[in-house]
């Protein structure tokens, strides 16, 4: 059959489908067709790797995997739409990670839409994520666009993540197995996965080409230094080691971006002495200045500097007396009270190989305080394995934890696998919801734990491990093993001493923590607060704790303009109802709406007998807010109110 002919059946079979005439859907039907072979009709499961493989992917995907893990659930979280699910791929369209609601799981896995399954156009036809990898741009597949009639169920919308090279090294993709979405409908999901995937682009170039020169440009002088504006990493000696998609695009007309001299007419040098002038990097680099291109035309840029390069160029500092510091690589950057009780009393405990247990509400930061426990009383140059037992599922914990001998199942690797448990040996061991650790499993760990030995699945031997224990869980224990869902002689074997870390709202530290949290993510940048945004923080209830603060920092600064995040770079579940900041409450007695929230404040402290963190944890806000509202509305412990509660 000719490629002409066999081009008119598929146009013919789009619009019989009432499909619209789509550029990217007739070319990827024709590859399809003619390069793959592939048939309408066909019926199959997509093909799914083991989950060694699928672990492998992941750990050669390097950071993409950290950091997108977070990415995936915030977008997740700003889908709202009942019946989406959010997939992050490789390169190879191998799904690496998902999440959707738990009801709708059956559905997504009978659809093969699960960690490990193979979604390139090659297998699977006309879809979100394989026709995104070869197109390289935002597409969305819709019902009968898919080519495999198998998959005329799914609406997918994605988009693509780049490497600082220009190679598509990811897939972010929003799903949905349903019938009744409009592909109008996908306007506004296609938009927020093309955000989303632009900063994690973003966060991976910062991260990849830390060392490099990274100059900032656009047409715009107002977009240069937001997220708007075009990236190029620049090595000492002029070539360039990478630039993101918008860069790319910008300077098309350029005829390629290889080397800052035939880009910009200039060395490096010389575009230093151009963006810094005499002022130093503290002055000038943030202040855009207008950049010449070599192949004609002007846009505006800044820099943001290596280290190194910072050093070099900054204004020289005076020499103050060299005094004796601490070592705060052996401390905690944390600075509320109970959070640094709880540091000194664990180091102690595990310096002394105690068994430490925490408890704590999710994302309140235990894996940070046990990590920070771990480098002062063992060292941080020893092991500290982490797992996230409920993140594993049960088929996979077992030889995680414990290893395999080669061929001990299938899907095993083929030299065996030592284990995490051996991994820790001569460190410590941080088992992480372990409360949610399979009973059977429960089991072996407490033979560990007991004899100091692990024997690998598939083998008879046993190999002696010496390791620190802590673990952490945000369930009830006791209740646990009430219910038959934890055993009892490893509650008591694991349970040397308790800490109860406390949520994110009744920290006293939280201005200080975001001082931190945006340090680490400007990489190099000045980022800040303003003081509605700062307000915001910390009125707001801090369910997700210090997980949510991370998400939403790292959400806003891709949004953040001239380094200062505003209350419009946070999350839309952050935003304030305008609707209620239209209609002033007047603050006096004659207003019943003012009334009834002094009243509800005021009853609500009687009944945790005016304990504030208690009453604020009850109400879901944060101490700061409790007590702001109190000064509000003029709430004051009486001496009635205190002399009845030492009567009770």
């Amino acid at each position: 059959m000719s490629g002409s002919h066999a081009g008119g059946r598929i146009e013919a079979a789009l619009q019989l489908s009432g499909v619209a005439q789509n550029r990217a859907v007739l070319e990827s039907w024709q590859r399809c067709h003619d390069q793959f072979g592939l048939v309408h009709e066909t019926a199959r499961r997509p093909e799914i790797i083991s989950e060694s493989q699928t672990r492998q992917r992941r750990d050669r995907s390097g950071r993409l995997f950290h950091h997108a893990h977070d990415m995936v659930r915030t977008l997740y979280r700003q889908i709202d739409t009942a019946g989406y699910a959010v997939f992050l791929t490789d390169h190879d369209g191998v799904i690496l990670d998902s999440v959707a609601a738990h009801s709708m799981l059956p559905s997504f896995r009978t659809n093969g839409l699960l960690p490990g399954a193979i979604w390139s156009e090659e297998r699977e036809g006309t879809n979100g994520i394989g026709t995104c990898l070869v197109e390289g741009r935002p597409i969305t597949i819709h019902n009968e666009e898919h080519f495999l009639t198998q998959h005329a169920g799914l609406t997918c919308t994605a988009a693509p993540v780049f490497d600082p090279e220009g190679r598509v090294c990811s897939v972010l993709d929003v799903s949905a197995v349903r019938n009744d979405i409009r592909r109008e409908d996908c306007l506004r999901v296609r938009s927020l996965v093309a955000d989303y995937a632009d900063a994690l682009e973003r966060i991976l170039f910062f991260e990849e080409c830390a060392s490099d020169i990274i100059l900032h440009l656009h047409p715009d002088a107002s977009h240069v230094g937001t997220a708007r504006d075009a990236l190029i990493a620049i090595r000492p000696d002029g070539t360039v080691a990478g630039s993101t998609a918008l860069a790319r695009r910008l300077l098309s007309a350029q005829g390629g971006i290889n080397h800052v001299k035939s880009l910009l007419g200039s060395d490096v040098d010389g575009l230093m002495a151009r963006m810094l002038g005499t002022q130093g990097v503290d002055d000038k680099a943030r202040a855009p200045q207008a950049v010449p291109l070599g192949g004609g035309g002007i846009m505006f840029g800044q820099l943001t500097l290596p280290e190194k390069q910072r050093r070099r160029f900054s204004a020289p500092r005076p020499v103050l007396p060299v005094q004796k510091t601490r070592d705060h690589s052996r401390d905690i950057p944390d600075q509320d009270a109970a959070i640094r009780r709880l540091f000194q009393m664990g180091s102690k405990l595990l310096a002394g190989e105690i068994k430490l247990l925490m408890s704590g509400e999710t994302g309140s930061g235990k894996e940070h305080m046990a990590r920070a426990i771990h480098n002062h009383a063992v060292g941080a140059q020893k092991p500290f394995v982490a797992i996230n037992c409920a993140a594993l599922p049960e088929s996979l914990i077992e030889s995680e934890l414990f290893g395999h001998a080669s061929g001990a199942f299938t899907g095993a690797a083929r030299d065996g696998f030592g284990g995490r448990i051996r991994q820790a040996d001569g460190g410590t061991l941080f088992l992480d919801e372990i409360g949610d650790m399979p009973i059977s499993i429960q089991g072996r760990l407490l033979r560990v734990l007991e004899s100091r030995c692990v024997e690998p699945l598939g083998s008879t031997k046993s190999v002696p491990v010496d390791f620190r224990l802590i673990c952490a869980s945000n369930v009830d224990l006791a209740a646990a093993v009430a219910n038959g869902k934890f055993r009892e002689d490893l509650l008591y074997r694991i349970k040397g001493a308790r800490l109860a870390l406390p949520p994110l709202r009744d920290r006293t530290d939280l201005a200080d923590l975001v001082s931190r949290l945006l340090a680490d993510f400007a990489k190099g940048q000045a980022m800040v607060c303003d003081d509605a945004t700062l307000d915001i923080l910390q009125q707001h209830a801090w369910p997700g704790n210090v997980r949510e603060l991370v998400n939403v920092l790292q959400y806003a600064c891709v949004f953040a303009e001239n380094g200062t995040i505003r209350v419009a770079h946070l999350p839309d579940d952050l935003q304030p109802d305008v609707s209620l900041q239209n209609q002033p409450l007047h603050a006096n007695a004659q207003n019943p709406l003012w009334q009834a929230e002094r009243d509800a404040l005021q009853k609500a402290l009687g009944q945790q007998r005016w304990h504030v963190s208690k009453t604020a944890r009850m109400l879901g806000i944060s101490r700061n807010t409790l007590y702001r509202k109190m000064e509000k509305y003029g709430i004051h412990r009486t001496r009635d109110e205190e002399d009845g509660h030492r009567l009770n």
